[in-house]
């Protein structure tokens, strides 16, 4: 409210000088206007006190009785000239004291000169008697005409000075007038206009999403404590989302750990066959050395046979380690941690663990990688598990016969990895809800719907981004691109 306190008294002032300036103006006008009546009275006057001078000039002895005609005229330039004179008197007469006396001077000279003409008139003397009164009226008249006609120009010249200067106040006027609100504009916009530009600014960040707000808080008025407040929300929003996103990835972590259990409990079956078979070998053959070592007396032939017996145990038992590697390898979790790893040969690390379901399913798997062996930026755990999950849901979707086809190639500025089977492919309706999470398309206690989840959440917190189509000679096949990783890391 205070801003507006200037231009409040600018205008106050200014109405009220106009306003006195106006009321003498009026004043003069009401001056002008009788000066200007009496101007108008006084030539009327003159007017006809020149009719009288014209007829005393032309007949001097006219008389009443022996020229009734003149006489008459005479009355009427009289009567006229009475009736005029009568109109010189007003009860408000707005004239200025001095010319009011001066002028009432006058009159009473005027009038007693035409009282002198009526009464000659009503005699039968000759009216050239009448000259000299008469030329006392006109020289009267003229005194008053002129001096009506002075204070005429007078009040002309003071309204011109008042015009004048009521054009200079009021240019004056519009000039502080103009200087007070542009002030004011200049107030307005740094108290008012900039502080809402930075809330705006501020409300439409926010609603973006972006949760780290600098408002700048400028005056301490009611914009700023609004400033400080939006601030306040915004920092109690950050700490709110902060936490929602410590407990959403605290969640995702447990829904990983919860998935990567029940992978590994899918691929136990597997290596549990795997194992079987090595370790059978390793019985047999110890079997064999204890029969060897229970003879009285060994010969060349048993000692051969010790010799292939051990060399079997250690290649079976070599077989077995680098089974439980692989199996120890994809359950290690680290921690999160990024570092540059090559997919290709994490793909070469995990799909041994698929040999025998994929040859137990009748399925053919076919690796592609790319020599150069393109790098990428990540956590070899995460990658390990999109690399599973990709390969079991293949699995899943392919028929006794079909294949499935993988490639790692690397591009200047990405890597892809295509995965793509021989399968049904992927039903319309389902298209955009393949990457849900609980949503799936196989058989009741045969997946949880997760699988294609957390490789999109995986592929997505790398930077990249993972699609699906249908195949046009059947199958589906899905897509991952994420950033390479810069030269020399």
């Amino acid at each position: 409210m205070l801003a507006f306190v200037p231009i409040c008294l600018v205008v106050s002032a200014g109405i009220f000088a106009v306003l006195l300036d106006a009321r003498r103006v009026h004043g003069e006008l009401q001056r002008l206007f009788e000066e200007l009546r009496e101007v108008a009275l006084t030539r009327s006057l003159l007017d006809e006190l020149h009719g009288f001078e014209q007829w005393v000039e032309a007949m001097p002895a006219a008389r009443a009785s022996t020229d009734p005609l003149v006489l008459q005229d005479l009355h009427h330039h009289y009567e006229a000239a009475r009736a005029t004179f009568v109109r010189f008197t007003v009860t408000d007469d707005p004239s200025l004291a001095a010319h009011d006396a001066e002028e009432r001077s006058l009159l009473q000279s005027i009038d007693e000169t035409l009282a002198g003409l009526g009464r000659h008139l009503e005699t039968n003397e000759p009216i050239g008697k009448l000259q000299e009164p008469l030329t006392i009226a006109l020289r009267s008249a003229s005194i008053l005409a002129h001096t009506v006609d002075s204070e005429s120009r007078e009040i002309g010249n003071e309204l011109d000075q008042h015009t004048t200067n009521l054009s200079q106040f009021l240019l004056l006027l519009g000039v502080g007038s103009l200087a007070t609100l542009g002030w004011l504009a200049v107030f307005l916009l740094r108290r008012v206009l900039v502080p809402v530009r930075d809330l705006r600014r501020s409300a439409l960040a926010l609603g973006r999403g972006q949760l780290d707000v600098e408002l700048p808080v400028r005056h301490a008025d009611e914009l700023g404590e609004l400033a400080t407040t939006f601030v306040a929300m915004a920092t109690q929003l950050r700490e709110k989302s902060e936490e929602l996103e410590q407990r959403v990835e605290a969640r995702s972590r447990e829904v990983l750990r919860t998935a990567r259990l029940a992978e590994l409990g899918t691929l136990a079956a597997g290596i549990a066959h795997e194992i079987n078979t090595p370790l059978a070998s390793i019985a047999t053959c110890a079997e064999g050395l204890l029969r060897t070592s229970g003879k009285d007396k060994a010969d060349n032939t048993d000692a051969d046979h010790v010799r292939e017996y051990l060399e079997i145990i250690r290649k079976e038992a070599m077989r077995t380690r680098d089974i439980t590697a692989r199996l120890l390898g994809f359950a290690r979790h680290d921690q999160g941690r990024r570092a540059p790893l090559v997919i290709g040969t994490e793909l070469r690390e995990v799909a041994p663990m698929f040999t025998h379901q994929y040859a137990d399913a009748g399925v053919r798997l076919e690796l592609f990688t790319d020599p150069t062996e393109p790098t990428v930026l990540g956590d070899a755990a995460e990658w390990r598990q999109v690399l599973f999950n990709l390969l079991r849901n293949a699995l899943d979707a392919s028929t006794r016969g079909g294949s499935v086809q993988v490639r790692c190639t690397g591009h200047p500025d990405r890597v892809e990895l295509s995965v793509s089977d021989t399968g049904q492919g992927i039903a319309n309706e389902d298209m955009e809800r393949i990457f849900e999470p609980f949503f799936t398309t196989k058989a009741k206690n045969q997946g949880t719907g997760l699988g294609l989840a957390i490789v999109h959440r995986i592929v997505t917190s790398h930077g990249g981004r993972i699609t699906a189509h249908n195949r046009a000679e059947g199958g589906a096949e899905f897509v991952v691109r994420v950033p390479r990783a810069a030269p020399g890391l």
